[in-house]
């Protein structure tokens, strides 16, 4: 396994993150979703692995709280 599929998410992860096959599709995704990403000289996005988890985890913890909102039962 190369260095770069550790940092980079790969074709087939973009390819499920997006549900598109084409580059340009993808980057147009990407940019309305607001994904930050690099592109290759391949002309293909690469998106940090990284970033997609920061992500999620971020969206994670905006839908859970550590405590219940007791305003919402007066």
């Amino acid at each position: 396994m190369s260095i770069l599929n550790i940092i980079f998410l790969s074709s087939q992860e973009l390819k499920e993150l997006t549900d598109l096959k084409i580059p340009k599709a993808q980057m147009r995704w990407l940019d309305k979703n607001k994904y930050p990403y690099e592109i290759s000289a391949a002309g293909k996005p690469k998106v940090l692995r990284s970033y997609l988890f920061d992500r999620l985890q971020n969206t994670l913890n905006k839908t859970q709280s550590a405590e219940p909102n007791f305003d919402a039962i007066r």
